[in-house]
This record gives structure tokens, C-alpha cells and sequence, in this order.
């Protein structure tokens, strides 16, 4: 999007977009520059990328020539960490020729690939003068209640590393509504079809959670539905939530019906920390110890965000891959209070101490 409304504007050359996605393909190497010596951190495929960004774009001449005569001045860009080589100024009369944002990201996609996504953050950033764009914003129950009615159910799709469960139930207790709740799975059918019908004449919200453990029982439950709203014997605070995560069979019809909410983490470790303390609530108030407490919990929160983060290495460190969702905090949390509550008490019991 940003992409494109700068080309509107004309601030966007297309050659040298299109050199920034594909970057250079070299067929023959003769007559190709030699690379400087000495220079291991300077990849074949980075000066591949030199030798073909300075033979197609006329703005980029007598840079392979410059690396050659002063590879100190490149090797302390590129091993640059504070700032960090996206923000850094290029060697010599280089920062004035790249006098724009996309021409140092072109460099700095020849040397340092890794470090182009943290570049593109900051090029939407700057160009829209917001990190609205940039930013993951975790799910608000509240918007998606906003958009539902009686008869429209509520799907939160939920990724690895997230449960909604906590989040639904601290909101239904700030709208003063009580939430029953079950999880479906083998031999919960007939509980969930009376949890159900009981929640619609009491005015109550529903909450059928993992719903990709029966696909099978969805229909019943919908057909069940539909009765009760074609017979108006339902209350106006009644809510249906459900939640799934992605899976093979779920019923089209129910899909089509309901109000969407897709839950997922937000990325980095700073973005979820801040999701933990914003879904906590009041849940300070757990232990006496409350100073102490609070040291712990950052520490908990701190630890639980990096095994999300750490989804993306998928079983590396690990025996099986594990999701360590909203559910694993929340269990940790309580047993943290209570073994910190239990502490002082603990510590006088000889037997205690002598185990």
C-alpha cells in the first residue's frame, strides 16, 4: 500500500523497486569486478548484487570501486550495532548520493538481508508518520461484541500461543453478565446442546471453546440455534462465542453468520508483554506479598513471551512442538500466588524446611 501510493505520487523509481525485491542474477561472472581481499564478511551473492545494482542503475556506479578502496569504512557499517546498520550512515560520499530512503535499503538488502525487514518497518513508518501500519494490536472482545447481535454468533479463530478464554470472561465481568463455558471434545455433545439451550433463556453468554475438537457436533448445535431464533425463545443478552483454530470441515453456514475475530499474538517480546498486562486485569491482587508478587509476575510474563516467540524455531530446544497459549500463563500465575502466599507459613515447619 505504501508502495503504491508513493508511486502515485512519483517518488518511486520502478527500476529501482524491482531491484529491491529480486535483487541482481548474475549468469557470467567475466569481466566482473574482483572482490576485495581479505573481505569474508562479504558474501559471492552480496557482491553479485553490487556488481549488478552498479551495472543497471546509473546511481549506483563506482560502488564496487569504493568497497575496494576502503573496505574498513563498509566492514564498520556492516557490523554496525549501535545504531544498527539500517539507521546508520553509509560510507563516505555514499550517504549523500542515496539521498532517499529506498536507495539505502537497495544496499543494505546487498550486505545485510536480515536486517531489511527492521528497514521496511521503518520506510512505512516514516512515510505514513505512524506505526499504525507496523504495529500488531491484539483482538478486543469489546469490538467484536460492538458488531453482534442475539442471533449472531461470535468466532474468535485462534493461532498457537493464544487463548481468548480470560480475555471473554474479565469482559463479561465488567458488562455484569455471567459466562458458561465448556470445551468441546469427545463425549461433551449433550452438555454443550443443554449448556446452550440453558444460556438462551437465561439471558447468559455462551462459550463453546475449541470447537476444531468436535467439527462433527457443530451442525446439531447450529440446528439447535436456529430453532430457538425462529421461535424468538431466546433473551436479548443472550451471546454465542465459539472458538477454533483452523481446521478441515467446519461448517460454511456458521462461518457465514457470525461476526469473525481472528486471535493471534502480537510479534516481538515487548508486544506481548504489554498483551499480558493489559489482559490481567486486577490479578495483582492475588497475594498479600503484592511488591514481591509483581517482581515475580514480570518475570513470568518476560519468560512466557519468549516461548511464544520461540513457535517460530518450531521443536528446536524443545521434545514436541507446544503452543504455550493464554491458558499456561493463567495456571502458572495462580500457582506463583499460591506458593508465594504459602511461603512465609512454609519456611517455620521444620518438616517443610527439612525437605
Amino acid at each position: 500500500m505504501c508502495i503504491k501510493l508513493m508511486a502515485g505520487e512519483g517518488e518511486i523509481d520502478n527500476q529501482e523497486y524491482q531491484f529491491f525485491l529480486r535483487g541482481g542474477t548474475v549468469l557470467n561472472r567475466d569481466g566482473q569486478p574482483m572482490r576485495p581481499p581479505n573481505t569474508d564478511w562479504i558474501t559471492d551473492q552480496a557482491w553479485d548484487n553490487v556488481c549488478e545494482l552498479e551495472k543497471n542503475i546509473e546511481v549506483f556506479q563506482g560502488l564496487s570501486s569504493a568497497i575496494q578502496l576502503n573496505p574498513k569504512e563498509w566492514f564498520r557499517w556492516f557490523s554496525s550495532t549501535k545504531p544498527e546498520p539500517e539507521k546508520a550512515q553509509l560510507p563516505g560520499e555514499w550517504e549523500t548520493k542515496c539521498e532517499d530512503a529506498m536507495k539505502k535499503m537497495i544496499v543494505l538488502r546487498c550486505f545485510r538481508p536480515d536486517r531489511v525487514r527492521f528497514a521496511i518497518i521503518n520506510f512505512i513508518n516514516s512515510y505514513f508518520r505512524t506505526t499504525d501500519f507496523t504495529t500488531s494490536k491484539s483482538t478486543s472482545v469489546m469490538e467484536a461484541f460492538d458488531e453482534s447481535t442475539a442471533e449472531t454468533p461470535i468466532i474468535f479463530i485462534m493461532a498457537p500461543g493464544v487463548d481468548p478464554t480470560e480475555q471473554l470472561k474479565r469482559f463479561a465481568d465488567d458488562q455484569g453478565v455471567k459466562v458458561i463455558s465448556i470445551s468441546l471434545g469427545k463425549g461433551q455433545g449433550e452438555r454443550a446442546k443443554a449448556i446452550l439451550k440453558k444460556s438462551s433463556q437465561d439471558g447468559m453468554w455462551c462459550f463453546l471453546s475449541n470447537c476444531h475438537l468436535s467439527v462433527n457436533l457443530l451442525p446439531e448445535l447450529e440446528n439447535i440455534m436456529d430453532e430457538m431464533f425462529d421461535d424468538q425463545s431466546y433473551d436479548q443478552n443472550f451471546r454465542v462465542f465459539l472458538s477454533a483454530s483452523p481446521v478441515d470441515g467446519f461448517p460454511i453456514s456458521l462461518l457465514q453468520r457470525s461476526v469473525k475475530s481472528a486471535v493471534e499474538p502480537p510479534r516481538g517480546i515487548k508486544a506481548n508483554m504489554m498483551r499480558m498486562y493489559e489482559n490481567m486485569g486486577k490479578s495483582f491482587t492475588k497475594c498479600e506479598k503484592d511488591m514481591e508478587f509483581r517482581k515475580a509476575v514480570y518475570g513470568l510474563v518476560w519468560f512466557h513471551a519468549i516461548l511464544i516467540e520461540r513457535k517460530k524455531f518450531k521443536t528446536l530446544g524443545w521434545n514436541i512442538p507446544y503452543s504455550f497459549n493464554d491458558s499456561d500463563y493463567s495456571v502458572c500465575e495462580d500457582t506463583l500466588a499460591l506458593n508465594m502466599g504459602r511461603y512465609k507459613e512454609n519456611v517455620k515447619n521444620p518438616d517443610f524446611e527439612a525437605n
